[in-house]
């Protein structure tokens, strides 16, 4: 695989307060990367600083292109973000429309256009919803309407930043569903920047962020496992995990489960 995203010596900071202190990372091609933190860990800047709203010159390399004033539009084409608040990037008067909006100034063909939006709509079950203004929705709707927004621009690379933190829980554990079967068959790379550890399970890595450092990087499972660099990183173990581990410490389970269907199949052999 190759590497889609590094960052190498990065530094940035506010007021002449560094966030950021020679930080380096690196994100393969088609990996689901969780960017884990409590608040003020330095998430949204990250964010900012990769699509180019917080200026990093050349300490940035998207899909092999050096990220700088020349370079953001053509980098940007293949980037898909979806914000917390994403009320501030509705422009159109009905779902349909929003969902439609990048697509129509790309010049797809109507036909296409219909189709592609009609696709989308239904992986997020907000057939629904395409006849209602963006604005009469309620926080959970919008994020969903937000994300078809950018699930049907098949990028090469969707940013999440706590894009889910308005939908209710169950919802949201059908859309990770669903998000992992669409990252299974597609090449795109998902970077979710989240304090929600919950959403980290379904990702392959997990980047955890403290005081705008990088303090536990790995597998999804090994990470879960460390629960004092969770306390640190100001993050609790998840339920399943919690439970998962003492199932295995009663010799119940051989090896950590975070698949509840999976976990019930095991203890039923």
């Amino acid at each position: 695989m190759s590497t889609i995203l590094s960052i190498k010596d990065l530094s940035f900071g506010y007021d002449k307060t560094y966030l950021y202190k020679d930080f380096n990372l690196e994100i393969e091609k088609g990996d689901w990367v969780s960017i884990l933190g409590a608040n003020g860990a330095g998430k949204s800047t990250l964010v900012k600083l990769l699509i180019g709203i917080l200026k990093s010159e050349n300490k940035i390399e998207i899909d092999h292109i050096s990220l700088n004033k020349n370079s953001l539009n053509e980098i940007r084409k293949n980037i898909a973000v979806v914000f917390d608040n994403p009320e501030i990037q509705f422009v159109a008067e009905t779902v349909k429309d929003e969902i439609a909006f990048t697509l129509e100034n790309l010049q797809y063909p109507k036909e296409q256009i219909h189709e592609m939006v009609m696709e989308v709509s239904e992986r997020l079950k907000i057939k629904e919803l395409l006849d209602v203004e963006p604005h009469r929705l309620s926080g959970g709707q919008m994020q969903k309407v937000a994300l078809a927004s950018a699930l049907v621009l098949k990028p090469k690379i969707l940013i999440l930043d706590e894009a889910l933190s308005m939908i209710d829980p169950y919802d949201k554990d059908e859309i990770m569903k669903m998000l992992k079967k669409y990252h299974k068959d597609s090449e795109t790379t998902i970077l979710n920047f989240t304090s929600d550890i919950e959403e980290a399970i379904y990702s392959d890595r997990i980047v955890g962020l403290y005081k705008g450092q990088i303090g536990i990087d790995g597998p999804v499972k090994a990470v879960l496992n460390e629960e004092r660099a969770m306390k640190k990183l100001g993050l609790e173990v998840p339920f399943i995990v919690d439970l998962a581990q003492r199932l295995k410490l009663y010799g119940l389970l051989d090896d950590i489960e975070l698949d509840m269907d999976k976990m019930v199949n095991e203890l039923w052999k």
